[in-house]
């Protein structure tokens, strides 16, 4: 998910001594970026054609856990956003919400097997999906 979107080019402030998209050189095409948070989590820092910088939360969050209830309430289409996942790890989680859409696998399952799935042992978060009651 997006934590934030902004004007300033990072990726030109810093790898670049150009003054604009004109002259920075695109650096932001040949580098993979990050910021660390004072926690030391990394988060994914992509530009887009326009130069303006979005910074991604470093953990993949899921709201496998409404898809019932939106299901119930007429949602039909539902979206998965990616970032830098491989080949591989989008077909898994395709596969994975695919099982919850047409019921072979319910939202429990699913979002168990998205938290186990993460190289660090933590999956998913909630993180802004969650429902605050």
């Amino acid at each position: 998910m997006p934590l934030f979107h902004m004007e300033h080019c990072v990726f030109a402030a810093l790898m670049s001594n150009g003054a604009d998209y004109k002259t920075c050189g695109r650096p932001c095409e040949r580098h993979v970026v990050a910021l660390r948070d004072r926690t030391g989590a990394l988060h994914p820092l992509e530009a887009d054609v326009g130069c303006r910088n979005t910074v991604f939360h470093g953990k993949s969050q899921s709201a496998a856990t409404l898809v019932p209830t939106l299901q119930k309430q007429g949602v039909r289409r539902f979206r998965i956003e990616l970032v830098r996942e491989s080949p591989e790890e989008i077909g898994r989680l395709v596969r994975t919400y695919q099982s919850l859409m047409n019921g072979q696998k319910n939202a429990d399952e699913v979002w168990r097997a998205l938290r186990a799935s993460a190289d660090d042992g933590y999956g998913v978060v909630r993180g802004s999906l969650r429902v605050l009651q």
